[in-house]
Parts: structure tokens; C-alpha cells; sequence
């Protein structure tokens, strides 16, 4: 009779261990799977106004209000500029899932942001929907209450017409600003966009720089890259794969035959531009490697990304014919 009890006793201590073990495994399991979730490392979209379900094929998330001139290769009667607004990044990757109510604001103004009024601006209109408005009279163009629907890839086109002085002259702007009204995750959009006439007697130039805007590319865990420019040529880019890399996206959408030195790891790509064609290409670089405590903006126009001396990205350009990628 003792003997059956301490069996059965023994058998019951087994199965509370067991129950134990499996309890305490199972505590592991779901720590383990916390801590993984955790760790994760921090990711940023680093396309200003590119990664968001809200964007522009010309108006941006930038905070500086420099103003950039869409290029003609010929001397339009009524030179005109199509500004989109969708519902969906610039890579078209998904569209956003809400409707978005915004307002448009079309500011007619001069290089230093004044307001142009009188005869002078009724020579300058916006259309949408069919329906054209000017500035004569009016200091500024509203379209509010405008919703961007959330069952398809949905976008809002609107004509800026300018006078054609502006071709040679270049010295009058429309500030276009495109502002949410309900979805506080939502950035405002806006750029100054004015017009200008590039002849193949016509000087042209290209330049690259970072336009993100932290005090620090450690900040970062990806940068912004963008090429503007005039003109036509042959862009060469250069990035150093030791700390960056080029985005395959970019890299794919504009078949970019990429090359990179065995020794000193330099990536080297060219590609064809024409700013009648398009003046603006904005192109992320991602890290290859961890942050390193000796980087810092080349200038204070982020030119460039240094560490001692060495830098992360340049380009080059080559006025002529463009060559082929």
C-alpha cells in the first residue's frame, strides 16, 4: 500500500514538473518574441513627399522656399505647367485607403515673395475641373473642399498658364501650396514654380545635393539625393557603397547600368537627362553599413556627406546630345 502511494505520489511530482518546464519554456518563447519585435531597427522613408499616400508630381514636403523653373524647349504662346495631386506616393506603390479632403492655394508672387497685382497678373490664370480662374483682381486662387477618393489611384490636375515674358525673363512665380484638411498624419505640399525657355545655344547645368533636412546625416538612416538642373547631358553619379547604396527602385525605373570597383568600392552609373523631358530627379540612398561617428554635411548647403575627408555621393555633368544610360 505504501509502495502504491509513493508511485503514484512520483508520478503526480512529474507532471507538475512537466507542466512547469513547459510553462517556463513558453514564458522564454513569447520574452524572445517580444525582444525580437523590440529590436527592430528603425526605418524612415526618406523621400520627401515621394512616400506618402499625399504627394505631388512637382509640389514636395520641403520646407525651403527656393523656386524652381519647369523648362520649355520651345517658345510657347500660353507656356503652361500640369501640377498633380494624388492619393498615392510618386512610385505608385499603394493608394491611400481614406478619402483626403485638401484646399489648394495658388499664390501669384515675384523672386523675393512679394505679391504681383494689377494689369500684370491677369495675364496669369489656373484651371481646374473645367473651370479657369485669374489673378486679375484677386491676390491669390483657392480651390478648397477638393476630395481625392480612396477606391482607385486618384489624382487632381491643375493647368498654371503663365505669360510667355516669362520664358526669358523668369522673375514672376505661382507658390502653389496644397494643404489637408483631415488626416493630421498628412503633410502639406508646395513649391514655387515659375517658367523659363532653354535654346541649344542655351548654357546648361545640373547639380546634386541632399535635401534632407536634419542638423546631422547621423540623424539619418537614409538620405534624400536630388539632381535639377537645365538643359540637356550626361549625368555621372557616384556613391561610395562603404557606407551607401543606391535604391533598387531608382536603380530599376531608370535602368541604370551600375558599376562598382572591386577595390575601392565607388559605384558609378550614368544617366541621360533633359530638362524639357524633366528637371528634378530625387533619389534615395540607403546605408550599407552602421552610422560612423565622423560624419557630417560637406557645406551648409548638404552638398555632400563626409567622414574625414571622404564622401558619400558626387555627380558630374556633361552638357551635349545625352548619351544613353
Amino acid at each position: 500500500m505504501k509502495d502504491k502511494f509513493i508511485k503514484k505520489l512520483k508520478r503526480s511530482w512529474l507532471a507538475i514538473w512537466i507542466a512547469f518546464a513547459a510553462a517556463a519554456l513558453s514564458t522564454i518563447g513569447v520574452l524572445a518574441a517580444y525582444t525580437s519585435v523590440s529590436s527592430v531597427k528603425r526605418v524612415v522613408s526618406t523621400q520627401k513627399g515621394a512616400g506618402m499616400l499625399f504627394s505631388s508630381n512637382y509640389l514636395t514636403t520641403d520646407e525651403n522656399d527656393l523656386p524652381r523653373t519647369i523648362t520649355f524647349s520651345s517658345m510657347e504662346t500660353s507656356p503652361c505647367v500640369t501640377v498633380n495631386v494624388c492619393n498615392y506616393p510618386q512610385t505608385m506603390i499603394k493608394h491611400n485607403d481614406k478619402d483626403i479632403t485638401y484646399t489648394i492655394t495658388v499664390e501669384l508672387v515675384d523672386s523675393d515673395g512679394n505679391a504681383v497685382t494689377g494689369e500684370e497678373a491677369a495675364k496669369y490664370s489656373v484651371e481646374y475641373g473645367g473651370e479657369n480662374k485669374t489673378f486679375e483682381g484677386n491676390s491669390k486662387i483657392v480651390f478648397s473642399s477638393l476630395v481625392l477618393k480612396s477606391d482607385d489611384f486618384n489624382k487632381h490636375e491643375f493647368v498654371l498658364t503663365f505669360d510667355k515674358s516669362q520664358l526669358t525673363k523668369s522673375d514672376i512665380y505661382m507658390k502653389v501650396t496644397a494643404a489637408p484638411t483631415d488626416q493630421a498624419e498628412l503633410k502639406t505640399l508646395s513649391a514655387k514654380l515659375g517658367v523659363i525657355y532653354i535654346n541649344d545655344n542655351t548654357s546648361a547645368t545640373w547639380t546634386g545635393t541632399f535635401i534632407d533636412n536634419a542638423a546631422s546625416p547621423k540623424d539619418l538612416d537614409g538620405f534624400n539625393y536630388r539632381l535639377s538642373g537645365s538643359g540637356e547631358g550626361t549625368v555621372t553619379l557616384t556613391w561610395n557603397t562603404k557606407y551607401v547604396d543606391i535604391s533598387t527602385w531608382f536603380k530599376n525605373t531608370y535602368s541604370l547600368n551600375v558599376s562598382t570597383d572591386v577595390n575601392t568600392k565607388i559605384a558609378t552609373a550614368t544617366m541621360k537627362v533633359d530638362s524639357a523631358e524633366k528637371n528634378q530627379y530625387d533619389i534615395q540612398f540607403y546605408r550599407t553599413n552602421g552610422i560612423n561617428g565622423a560624419e557630417q554635411w560637406s557645406d551648409h548647403n548638404h552638398t555632400d556627406i563626409t567622414v574625414n575627408g571622404t564622401g558619400f555621393v558626387s555627380m558630374s555633368f556633361t552638357q551635349g546630345a545625352a548619351s544613353g544610360n
